[in-house]
């Protein structure tokens, strides 16, 4: 977090936030200003938080791989921490956790199929129509999940590096096909580009390591924050995206972190308008 926060100060402005036993931890290395004291009860904020920074909207987090009391509990968290600041935002009964959202952060999303077998009370058209509305966002596509990955998230597939062009993880066949088809499907205008991810099959505590995936960055207006892992791949990954998308594409090291079946986007909540002003 501290090698994260000081990486992106001088580019975007953030806030780290951490409880009252951390803290500690991270005074004298962060300046004071941009440390605020939360009890949010899990470090992976895009998960339980809100998506679309322009939009603000909140999912239910009740994801297949938590139990349902644990989920309540983190999102409870949050919601708490926002009431304290005088947040506001949108929110959605459909659920879905954050990491299972790729977004250009204006008309167009990506999700895996786990957000049918999360809500099978509706059907495709009647998500994607659903989602539309609550996100106001022009183009849906709904892409396979990978096999054996308990999350579902598709931020561990795709990112949008522009708002329209993506970039998407290199898989073998039928996989490979079957996520482009998906993409083209749902967002025939935008430009696909393949990159290679160095995948790790480590496990810790039932989640899949997310260790040697680049596309797991956190994209702002004018930077892509990419998360590296001291391997070959990283600037490979890095070229391709600096060379189609107009964002600064910046290195962190994630390799602390990633094992644990995380990365840069998925320690990133991103605020914009009166709710950053306020934080």
């Amino acid at each position: 977090d501290i090698a994260y926060a000081q990486v992106v100060m001088g580019h975007d402005n953030i806030i780290v936030l951490a409880d009252a036993d951390t803290l500690p931890y991270l005074q004298g290395e962060l300046p004071d200003d941009i440390l605020l004291e939360s009890e949010i009860a899990d470090i992976w904020m895009r998960d339980f938080s809100t998506v679309l920074p322009s939009k603000m909207v909140q999912f239910r987090y009740q994801p297949s791989y938590l139990r349902q009391s644990d989920s309540g509990y983190i999102q409870a968290s949050f919601n708490r921490f926002t009431s304290r600041h005088g947040l506001e935002y949108t929110q959605s009964e459909l659920i879905i956790d954050g990491g299972n959202i790729v977004d250009n952060n204006a008309d167009k999303v990506i999700f895996t199929e786990r957000v049918l077998d999360d809500n099978p009370e509706y059907n495709q058209a009647e998500i994607i129509e659903e989602l539309k509305t609550v996100l106001g966002v022009a183009q849906v596509a709904i892409i396979p999940q990978e096999e054996d990955e308990p999350m579902g998230h598709a931020d561990g597939i795709a990112m949008f590096i522009s708002e329209d062009t993506v970039l998407v993880n290199t898989y073998g066949e039928p996989f490979r096909s079957l996520v482009l088809q998906a993409l083209q499907q749902g967002l025939p205008d935008t430009e696909i580009i393949e990159v290679e991810a160095d995948y790790s099959l480590q496990v810790w505590k039932d989640f899949v390591s997310a260790c040697g995936i680049n596309v797991n960055a956190t994209v702002t207006e004018r930077y892509i924050y990419m998360p590296t892992f001291g391997r070959e791949n990283d600037r490979r990954s890095l070229d391709i995206m600096q060379a189609h998308s107009d964002k600064e594409v910046i290195p962190i090291d994630a390799q602390k972190v990633c094992f644990m079946g995380g990365s840069v986007r998925c320690l990133s909540w991103q605020v914009s308008g009166d709710n950053a002003t306020k934080l």
